[in-house]
């Protein structure tokens, strides 16, 4: 009897049902997601619609290297490199979608039954020094602070995107939205005094000009060296 590996995967229900959605069964040949998520079309869109049983896991052949790791450690890497793919393709289909993460596995076959649960990604560990709480100011300014995010969702949004890690997509799509805010476009914030037409310029180039962007050679201008591009640790 062929063993069942299936692999356990957590992450925010929008992302979960991406998944299901862009990997049932058939779908692709050796790998597929199952989920106990329900949702349905909103125009030409899903929405998730019930999360309360949010089990879902990745199963198939392509999950049997798995039956050969020695140890839960071996294991959630192995588990990371299976379901890397799937959450790239899913990143491509959908901006906004954010990579689950395989939390557990489980090994079934004739007459055996078996779970291993991975290692958290998130340290445990202290590694660095805490800075929230280094300066008065920081709490005089707290109640304003929040109130405005909470006043105004735009802010809140652009905390979170600062917060997460580095991406161009997100950081282009949170300027056009703060132009939207403002009722003018991306090129026009330099007008408003809410960005200095080099700096924008600066942005918009490396943003456009990566060599693995995913924007056409239509959007890139080819005369640029990459290397002299602004990156996420120097600005123009």
């Amino acid at each position: 009897m062929t063993t069942i590996v299936k692999i356990k995967l957590d992450g925010h229900v929008d992302d979960l049902y991406t998944l299901s959605l862009l990997f049932p069964e058939g779908a692709y040949r050796d790998l597929h997601i199952v989920t106990q998520i329900t949702g349905a079309k909103d125009g030409l869109f899903d929405r998730v619609q019930n999360a309360s049983r949010r089990e879902t896991y990745l199963t198939g052949i392509g999950c049997s290297p798995l039956i050969e790791t020695r140890d839960p450690e071996e294991a959630s890497w192995v588990a990371l490199e299976i379901v890397a793919p799937l959450n790239g393709y899913a990143v491509l289909a959908d901006s906004n979608f954010k990579a689950v993460m395989p939390i557990s596995a489980t090994y079934e076959g004739e007459g055996f039954f078996r779970t291993v649960v991975f290692g958290s990604t998130t340290p445990n560990r202290a590694t660095r020094l805490i800075t929230a709480n280094r300066h008065d100011l920081l709490q005089k300014l707290l109640g304003s602070r929040v109130a405005y995010m909470r006043e105004n969702p735009l802010a809140a949004y652009a905390a979170a995107v600062l917060a997460g890690p580095p991406s161009w997509a997100d950081y282009y799509r949170l300027l056009e939205d703060i132009a939207g805010h403002r009722g003018m476009t991306l090129d026009k914030l330099p007008e408003a005094g809410l960005a200095k037409r080099q700096a924008l310029n600066g942005f918009k180039m490396a943003a456009n000009n990566r060599a693995f962007g995913r924007h056409g050679m239509s959007k890139r201008d080819i005369s640029l060296s990459q290397n002299a591009l602004m990156n996420f640790a120097r600005s123009p």
